[in-house]
């Protein structure tokens, strides 16, 4: 089986003050990493993991935390494992 790496960009909207709460509870979402947060209720966060339906999953946990509005998924990119580990040359 050829296994992949999934990673996924995202802008969340949340309740402006629930930011910080909704920062904290990214913690508990896997594979999450929040890059940056507004406190006028926007965060962003970058998902990777080893599918789409992985990645869905876990914008789907997001969606649930309290304070969250809208999860917009802005990117995503899929790279073959074994690639990762390959030289660049030019």
């Amino acid at each position: 089986m050829n296994e992949e790496l999934h990673i996924a960009s995202l802008v969340i909207h949340v309740l402006p003050a629930t930011v910080e709460q909704v920062a904290q509870a990214m913690a508990a979402v896997e594979a999450a990493h929040v890059h940056g947060t507004h406190p006028n209720g926007k965060l962003v966060i970058t998902l990777e993991g080893p599918s789409a339906a992985f990645i869905m999953d876990q914008v789907a946990l997001i969606r649930q935390i309290a304070g969250v509005i809208n999860v917009s998924l802005v990117y995503q990119h899929t790279e073959p494992l074994h690639s990762l580990n390959e030289g660049v040359t030019s």
